[in-house]
């Protein structure tokens, strides 16, 4: 049998190899083992054997393989005899096998750049069978794009002497199989000189699975980063703080609304100790809580169901929270992140809300009493003035009935009728009073501004106060009207009962869309932090407000003690009550 690797047909000789060597080189895949020892027996130095095996065993599979190929060309005639023939021929035979099952494409090419040597692995990976590859040239199996370049690479790398040389390591490399496609590869070049002849062997795999993987690993890593990208963002422009705590409660992470909430700058407040943040009086609960919160190993769990919460900022000032805590482990160790909202205004707003309907729920009370007291009142005023008055006609009118039996004179009939005429006229005018305390019937006849001065004559009559009206009427809706009236009406009735006055000012314009009414006295004024029994004694400021508050109105005040007392109230007079 003949070797490929032996020119004109004539054996190797291994005369002198100790007895495992080819087995040695086989097993090892490394074929330049074979080469060097053949190299070796030249000088028939046994002793050698074991520094070879040292040196070659760490060499690349690609100048082995080259350096083989010199090797045994150069040294094939030289230890040739007529003996050895047999063993040549099937260590040759070992060697080609090698070269046929090897998992790597061998390619060898001539200086001009053609295709000597082309194992079965090569035909694999470029879908070439082996005679029809060889003797074409090198760039049949390079794309288009690459050839210039390779011829130019493998040109230079001729110049320089170097034995070996790893490929692509500049820029990716890929080959042309027959039917056109492309696929990347890993390769290493070597070259050996032969009879005055240079070879280039080159030795290259396919890597297009782990050019799949590496392109998917980093499209991963990409959108990792994309995704890290997307959540510091989202970190940073939360509208919640955000803080996270190593397992010793430092802080490791300071997002910007934990800046603002807290007013200290991230490169301060990272690696502080958590309680920092902490209101002193909350930090040992705190400290437990997160310590047996880690125990649970539950991911996340809001907190402060069985307290409020209350944080600590910079200056020592404290404001309520709403947050929530969760733990992820990382890397041995656990982290721990608090997400938090500062709560002062919802706080205020329910604080507001609270006192709106105790408010409420005294108007609700004071209405209920008020108009059981109004009934009473006018059941009293019936019965003591209209009952008396009706009662007094009734005896006028039997005396009448008596005398004009007994045949009294006409002068004496008619001193009878005048006196129930004027007991009659009284009758009407307290009808008319208790009418207009009910409903004033000028609120009707006149309007808005002539009812006020109204009340406000009545009010200085019965009570000895100096009460003025001034201002513009306004043409407004009916509720607006009855809204202003009853208003005027409770606010004169606070002071008369309240303000220790002698003069009183109202005070009525329209502006900007809004109708105006200013009552202004002289009185004691009043202490804008009541006690805690003044809400009942502030119900006839509560009806104000409400009355107000359903026609879209506000209501302010402005008192002091010793300074009298100022209320305004602003409706718009356009708007219908209840829309």
């Amino acid at each position: 049998m003949t070797s490929p690797f032996a020119p004109e047909g004539k054996p190797l000789s291994l005369k002198g190899l100790p007895p495992n060597a080819i087995d040695i080189a086989i097993g090892s895949g490394t074929v330049v083992l074979f080469a060097v020892l053949s190299y070796l027996l030249q000088a028939r130095v046994q002793q050698y054997w074991e520094v070879s095996s040292a040196l070659f065993a760490s060499l690349g599979a690609g100048i082995g393989f080259a350096v083989g190929l010199f090797l045994i060309h150069r040294r094939r005639s030289r230890y040739l005899s007529g003996g050895e023939s047999r063993n040549v021929v099937e260590n040759e035979a070992r060697l080609s096998a090698i070269i046929r099952s090897s998992v790597e494409a061998i390619i060898t090419v001539d200086s001009e750049q053609r295709v000597v040597l082309f194992n079965p692995m090569a035909e694999t990976l470029f879908a070439w069978p082996a005679e029809l590859a060889i003797g074409r040239p090198l760039g049949d199996f390079i794309p288009e794009r690459f050839r210039a370049a390779h011829e130019e690479h493998v040109r230079r790398f001729g110049i320089t002497g170097v034995s070996e040389r790893q490929m692509g390591r500049q820029r990716a490399l890929f080959a042309l199989r027959r039917d056109g496609s492309e696929f990347p590869i890993e390769a290493s070049i070597s070259q050996t000189v032969e009879g005055g002849t240079r070879l280039f062997t080159v030795m290259l795999r396919d890597i297009t699975e782990r050019a799949r993987a590496d392109e998917a690993l980093h499209t991963n890593l990409q959108r990792v980063k994309e995704s890290e990208a997307r959540l510091a963002g989202i970190i940073r422009s939360s509208m919640e703080a955000i803080i996270s705590v190593d397992s010793d409660q430092r802080v490791i992470q300071f997002n910007p609304m934990a800046e603002k909430l807290f007013a200290w700058p991230a490169g301060q407040a990272i690696g502080r100790s958590l309680a920092d943040f902490i209101p002193e009086r909350f930090r040992p609960a705190h400290e437990e809580h997160v310590r047996r919160f880690g125990v649970t190993g539950v991911s996340d769990r809001e907190m402060g169901r069985q307290r409020a919460l209350y944080a600590l900022r910079r200056d020592g000032s404290e404001f309520p929270i709403e947050a929530s805590i969760s733990q992820v482990a990382d890397r041995g160790t656990k982290l721990y992140t608090v997400m938090l909202r500062d709560i002062t205004e919802r706080v205020r707003a329910e604080e507001a809300m609270r006192h709106s309907r105790e408010e409420l729920q005294h108007l609700s009370d004071s209405i209920l009493v008020t108009r059981e007291e109004e009934k009473r009142r006018i059941a009293r005023e019936l019965h003591d003035d209209l009952g008396q008055r009706l009662s007094a006609m009734k005896m006028d009118l039997a005396m009448l009935g008596a005398d004009l039996k007994e045949g009294r004179s006409i002068e004496c009939l008619l001193e009878e009728v005048a006196a129930m005429n004027v007991v009659i006229d009284e009758t009407v005018a307290s009808v008319r009073r208790i009418a207009s305390d009910l409903r004033p019937a000028l609120l009707d006849e006149l309007g808005m501004l002539p009812a006020i001065e109204w009340l406000a004559n009545d009010c200085a009559k019965r009570y000895g106060l100096s009460v003025t009206v001034d201002g513009a009427d306004a043409d407004v809706s009916e509720q607006v009207a009855i809204a202003m009236f009853r208003i005027a009406q409770e606010a004169l009735s606070n002071v008369v009962r309240h303000a220790n006055a002698t003069a009183v000012h109202i005070h009525v314009t329209r502006a900007q869309g809004q109708l105006e009414l200013q009552v202004q006295d002289n009185g004691i004024g009043w202490d804008k932090k009541p006690a805690n029994d003044e809400p009942r004694k502030s119900l006839g400021l509560l009806g104000i407000r409400e009355r107000a508050r359903l026609l879209g109105g506000t209501v302010s005040v402005d008192s002091a003690p010793g300074e009298g007392f100022c209320l305004e109230v602003k409706i718009p007079y356009e708007r219908k009550a209840f829309e």
